[in-house]
Order: C-alpha cells, then structure tokens, then sequence
C-alpha cells in the first residue's frame, strides 16, 4: 500500500483549517498544531467574496452549502449604504448585482461560524487537530522536515505548512525579517442585533474613521471601525474603553450608527491595530511553505485577508494531492500565488490610505472618490474574478523549482530583473509627459530594472491598422519592445480630460502582437495622468485603467496624477505627496514585473 504524504500545518484559523480541510480530502495525512486551548474566532465577522467562494466551492461542494447555510447570501437586488457621518447618502452600490455578475455570491459570514464549518470538514475528512500546542520551528531535510513543538515534542512529516498567522514562528525562521508595518490605523470590531439599519451593509465615512457594516444573517449585523491613531492606544484601553472611546469620536454621527456601536454584544468587542508587511517572494524553504497572514498579511480595506487564504489553501491542496515531489509541488504553489498575493496586498495598503480620511482635506478627497466612481472601492473589482485553475487529476513530478533561486533562507531577493516599457502621450517633444516618463525610467534603474521610453513624438505613427507592425519599423521596434516588457507604465496629459488619441492608437498596435484580440498578458501596468486640472487627472487616470483592463493587463493600485517634473531629492528631506505617490507606482510595477521576469504570471484578476 502507498503510504500517505504527511503534512502539519501550524495554525488552525481560516486558511490552516482550510489547507487541512482541502489536503485531508485528497488522500493526504493532515495534522492541525493549534497554540490555543480551543478553536474559535473573535472579531465579529468577515465577507467571503466571489474569489473566496469557488476556492470554497472547489475545496468541497460540502464546505459550500455549509457556508452558505450560515452566512448571508447577498440578494441580487441587494445594495450598500455608503454615507458620510451624518448620514448623508455618498453612493448606493449595486453589491448584488456585481456579484451575481462574476458567477459567484458574496457572503457576509460571523468568524465563528466560519471556523466551526471548517473545522467539522477538516476533521470529517480525516484531519487530526492537536491544541494549545505551537509550532516552534523545524529542521528540514531531503527526505522529510522534523517540527519542533512547544511542548518538547517533535513531528517528522513530509511537508510543513505555515498558517500561524502575522507572527508565524515558521515564517521567522523562514525569513528573519523584521516586525509588521504598522499602517497608521487600528481596528475595533463587534456584532450587533436588531439595529435601525437593517440588514443591508453599511460604510459610513468619518474624518479619521471609517465604519464597515454587513448582515451576517437573521438581524445581526457585524461592524468594523477602522480609526486613525498612534500605534498601542486603542488595544491598551481594552474591548469595554475602546467601545466607549469609539462612542465618544463618533459625537454627532448619524444615530442608528451609533446606537449600532452602543447596542453591540459586549464580549465580542475585539481591538486589533492594523499592520502589513510588503510582499516577498521567499514562501518556501525545501519543504516548508507559508500560507495566508504568514505569507502575505494585509490590511483589511479591500477585505481580502480571508479569501487570498482559502485561495492558497485550494492552491495548495492541490499541488500537493499531485504527483510532484514535495518541495517541487510548494514551490509549484507559491509560484502561483506570490504575485497574485503581493498585488492585493498593495492594493489593500492603497485603499486603507485612502478610506481614512485622517484630515479634513483627506477626508474631502476620499468623499468626492466615493462620489466619482459611485462605490468605495473600485480597487475590489480587479481581485474578484479570480478563478480556481482547471487541473488535471495528476501532474508528473519535474525538474527542481526556479522557485528557490529567488530568494533563499534569510537571503536577498534574487529575482529577475524586469524590463519596463514606458509610454508618453504627449506629441510635443520634451513635453513635461516625456520628463515624467523619462524620471520613472530613472526611478526603475535605480531598483534593477532596464526600462525603455517611447515619447509622442517617437511613436507618431499612421492611424492603426492590422498589420502594420509588418511595414512600418517605428511600430515594428514599439511592438518588440513590448514583448519584452514585464510591465508598463502609460504617462498621458489631461488636456480635452481624456487620454490623448495618440496614446490609445499606440496602445492599439498591441493587436499585432497576437491579434485578433489585444493583449498584454497579464503584465502590470502603472498610470500617470500630467495637467493641473484635477477632474481631467481623475478622468485620464479613469481612462487608462480602462485601456489596461481592455488589453488584459492589470492597473497597479497606485494611479498618479502630477502636474510637474518630481523635484531633485533633497537629503533629511521627505518626498512631495505627489512625488512619494508616483515612486510608490514605478516601485509597484518593477516588483510585480519582477515576478513575470522570473517566469510567473502577474495574476490580480482572473487566472490567464
């Protein structure tokens, strides 16, 4: 008989009960080291989104139907309230609608609910679960990796799966990086019953605040407030001195938002300040891989931390239900999921930014975005038509993973380096679009990467038309460039509040490169719209994200808008607002490019 490949995974929150769920169901030997005395979740609530929901699906039509039991299933006809404070209407979103659009509903669903549905299917499938014992390092080998655990003990297993959260043990041994980010904001979160809103969601936007609010089923609502503050403050006051400082800021607010806050169950009040870390592409060490907050911890602005980790469960489960040997089938897995990952976690980190509305100009901004693009975060719409990827019910094992050249234990990166197109739209030669272009080149030399620019007046070709590519040498030279490019970045003026005709017939050649249809398969793409006027800026940066999305390559989270050349750096001295943005953009683009250089697709959408 053909022994069971045997995995431990430390961690049983979401994404480790769903990695042994998942395993568990595809033959594997799963035991589930938990540090907690019992398994549960405080912290109210979470949205499963259409992405989170097929890697349900998919990991059991079981775990499905349960999810949906217990959690609210969005009604095509559903909408979210956003307003501001007072209760002054900003947008009505059709999450419904857009929903039911993708395939897939989305689900409001209680923490601890979630986790007792995932829990029973681990275990129903076989899984082992071992509590209030943690993992506390490991020794890895050809053949198999030794898990040392708190208690003295050891485990020897096939395979080590790191799902112990923000702070993983398995992660600092792994990497030995340094503390999580604090993003400038905490969190306090609660449920509540029968409130005077209802049971529709809710984001009601303050100056420093920001409140999230979702049915969760029957008449419970679950909330989370997202408050601009020093790290340490809000947690040392205690779930009962959070709840009553909250109720304080929210002086004034809107009064079914407020007795919401008032009314909530008072033990499951939970206090957490908010940190990230930037994306890595070290997930695994021989036989040991990180998944979910281990791996890639987000912010929750775009409420993506729970599903990016029942995506990598089902990623996961089924590298390693393959035929491939073991450190082939992790590095197999992270291959797949490090830049997918890594663009939501800078998407999430934009967003966050943006929701707080720390000061009153800040809080303007945000409010008048609400306003333009009639949802809160149109950043969502690029992660959600995530697919699980069609497999066969085998895969042979192949040659090692080019996965371990990139980064090794405690080690630098030694990704490849990307090459970056840059495209100004501006047809007047050294324009200030083509000295914005040509400073962003600068900015991806100075991080590794070989850029090239094309200027308006460069590229100022006949109108498109198929074929071209074949007779005319400045198209011929743009298009090889492009083949090359790992990312792009498109520099447009604002001028007639759209992005200029040239830019878009140079865009167009894209066809010659596999038409009929146009591609850029997959390749980030970052937008700099160049003018003083501001709503021109917000329509162009519009304008080219469509552009992107139409040539099926994916807008990084930052779109830019600047009205001059950045200023030369000074030393002691922080970058300018706009400065600081648009390296935040370049820095983006080289990085995601970096991990199609390295032979992996940049999947923040829908898998290629």
């Amino acid at each position: 008989m053909t022994r069971k490949r045997s995995v431990v995974v430390a961690g049983g929150g979401i994404g480790g009960l769903a990695a042994a769920a998942g395993m568990a169901a595809r033959g594997l030997d799963v035991t589930v080291v938990e540090r907690a005395e019992r398994i549960g979740a405080k912290g109210s609530g979470l949205v499963l989104y259409p992405n989170g929901v097929r890697a349900i699906d998919a990991l059991s039509e079981r775990l499905g139907a349960r999810v949906r039991d217990v959690g609210h299933v969005t009604r095509r006809d559903e909408v979210r309230i956003v307003m501001e404070a007072d209760g002054t209407v900003l947008a009505e979103e059709q999450v419904g609608t857009s929903t039911a659009a993708s395939g897939a509903p989305q689900i409001p669903v209680l923490r601890t609910a979630l986790h007792r549905a995932l829990l029973d299917e681990a275990l129903s499938a076989g899984a082992a679960v071992r509590l209030a014992t943690a993992v506390t390092g490991y020794v890895t080998g050809p053949a198999q990796v030794t898990v040392t655990l708190s208690d003295g003990r050891t485990i020897d297993c096939d395979a080590l799966i790191g799902a112990d959260g923000i702070h993983s043990a398995v992660r600092a041994q792994m990497l030995g990086d340094e503390p999580p980010h604090y993003r400038g904001y905490t969190s306090v979160r609660g449920r509540t019953s029968g409130s005077a809103l209802g049971a529709r969601g809710h984001v009601v936007n303050g100056r420093g605040i920001q409140l999230f609010v979702a049915p969760v089923g029957g008449d419970t609502l679950y909330w989370t407030a997202k408050i601009t503050a020093s790290p340490g403050v809000w947690p040392a006051l205690g779930p009962d001195g959070a709840r009553a400082a909250l109720l304080d800021a929210m002086d004034g607010w809107h009064p079914p938002v407020v007795d919401l806050v008032r009314e909530a169950v008072p033990e499951d009040v939970v206090v957490t300040d908010i940190h990230d870390r930037d994306p890595v592409d070290g997930w695994v060490d021989g036989r040991v891989a990180l998944l979910g907050d281990a791996a890639h911890p987000m912010v929750p602005a775009l409420g993506q931390g729970a599903n990016m980790a029942l995506e990598d469960a089902l990623v996961l489960a089924e590298a390693l239900a393959s035929a491939a040997e073991v450190p082939d089938a992790l590095a197999d897995y992270a291959r797949e999921r490090v830049p997918r990952t890594g663009a939501v976690v800078l998407a999430s980190r934009r967003q966050g930014s943006l929701d707080q509305g720390a000061d009153r100009a800040a809080e303007e901004r945000r409010n008048a975005h609400v306003r333009s693009a009639g949802r809160k975060d149109v950043a969502l719409t690029d992660v959600l038509g995530w697919r699980p990827r069609a497999r066969g019910p085998e895969r042979a094992a192949g040659p090692a993973s080019s996965m371990t050249t990139l980064r090794t234990k405690k080690g630098p990166s030694a990704m490849a380096a990307p090459h970056i197109v840059l495209i100004s739209g501006s047809l007047r030669q050294g324009s200030t679009c083509d000295r914005v272009a040509e400073w962003c080149a600068e900015r991806c030399a100075e991080q590794g990467a070989s850029a090239r620019v094309f200027t308006g007046a460069e590229i100022d070709f006949p109108a498109y038309r198929p074929g071209l590519g074949t007779s005319h040498a400045a198209v011929a030279g743009f298009l090889e460039e492009l083949r090359a490019a790992d990312g792009v970045v498109l520099v447009s003026p604002t001028y007639h509040a759209t992005v200029s005709g040239l830019l878009k017939n140079a865009l167009d050649y894209v066809n010659d490169i596999g038409g009929p249809v146009p591609y850029l398969e997959g390749r980030p793409i970052g937008t700099v719209a160049v003018g003083a006027a501001a709503q021109g800026a917000v329509s162009t940066l519009t304008t080219l994200r469509t552009i992107g999305h139409a040539l099926r390559g994916w807008p990084t989270p930052v779109g830019v808008a600047v009205d001059r050349v950045p200023a030369a750096d000074v030393a002691g001295e922080e970058p300018a607002p706009d400065t600081a943005r648009l390296l935040q953009m370049v820095s983006q683009v080289v990085w995601l490019g970096g991990t199609r250089a390295a032979g992996r697709k940049t999947v923040l959408g829908a898998v290629a």
